[in-house]
């Protein structure tokens, strides 16, 4: 089955990983003429009326703040013009860049960009993340400082010098269907918006296989037994920094109980269930589905799609 056109995947860039180890061409290439410097602050990006990305120049840039304790982040080429992202300092209020505009979530403005420039901000997005919470060294707590072209942190602890690179957070994703494929296991958090379900959810441990955590995360929340585990797809999930891995598992079990207490309801819905969902005068008018540019709204789809 081919990767589907997921929000978030597709990222049109070169990433150019040989040029990050090169210090001054690297510096020649960010003070070009031509280069995209995407500022993030508090984890937002910078955008104009119409919705399209603002981009702080090079001249800007270093007439506000010094360069080298910004650390733009090199995240590669597009059509030959050079990208880069540059986190700006957290502060109550955003920051002067000289340009019109606003400062909005990704996940708020996602469905009004183009899939290229949505994957691009997920990727910005991350990485400045990454840089924000490893300021400092995991083994011995001294200072790190960023080095090639911002893809590691270095400790600046000469006994130490201990290397940091950017990380992604595996999490499993997984629509259920019962033993007769035709009713999905969906629940919903207390913390999400009212009404929504989704599938199935978790994190990948250490010494655990992909199909292992389905498995385990499944019984964990819901008392289902599951098998048949089956790859659907994969989607960048920079929320702050994961990558979700789609499956479908098929239930050898069908009684819902209540597991780690991460989800506040989990039942079975039927195609018309769900199909029914936020319908004026349907059963389900106040339930609602994952947001469109989701995997989990894939899955659903997918399954959907098949009767």
């Amino acid at each position: 089955m081919p990767n589907p056109p997921l929000t978030y995947s597709g990222n049109p860039l070169d990433r150019r990983a040989l040029l990050r180890v090169d210090a001054d061409q690297l510096r020649d290439v960010l003070s070009g003429d031509t280069a995209r410097i995407v500022p993030v602050w508090n984890q937002k990006h910078l955008f104009d009326a119409t919705s399209q990305i603002q981009f702080l120049s090079f001249t800007a840039m270093t007439a506000r703040w010094n360069i080298d304790a910004l650390s733009p982040v090199f995240l590669g080429y597009s059509d030959g013009v050079p990208w880069f992202a540059l986190g700006l300092p957290t502060s109550d209020v955003p920051p002067d860049l000289g340009l019109d505009g606003e400062y909005r979530t990704l996940n708020e403005m996602v469905t009004l960009l183009p899939s290229t420039d949505a994957s691009i901000l997920a990727y910005a997005r991350a990485m400045i993340i990454w840089h924000e919470n490893h300021q400092y060294c995991g083994r011995c707590g001294t200072a790190t400082t960023a080095t090639e072209g911002g893809h590691v942190r270095v400790c600046i602890n000469t006994t130490c010098t201990h290397r940091s690179f950017p990380r992604t957070d595996p999490a499993v994703i997984t629509l259920i269907e019962d033993p007769t494929g035709t009713r999905a296991l969906l629940g919903r958090q207390a913390r999400w918006p009212s009404g929504m379900y989704s599938v199935i959810a978790g994190f990948v441990e250490p010494g655990e296989s992909l199909e292992e955590t389905v498995i385990r995360e499944t019984f964990e929340e819901t008392g289902i037994r599951v098998g048949d585990v089956q790859y659907m797809a994969s989607q960048p999930w920079p929320f702050p920094s994961s990558i979700m891995l789609g499956f479908r598992a098929r239930a050898v079990t069908t009684e819902v109980s209540s597991g780690d207490d991460e989800l506040e309801d989990c039942r079975w819905f039927t195609r018309e269930d769900l199909r029914s969902f936020a319908q004026p005068s349907s059963a389900y008018e106040n339930l609602r589905l994952p947001n469109t540019f989701s995997i989990a709204r894939y899955l659903l789809n997918t399954w959907l799609d098949e009767a």
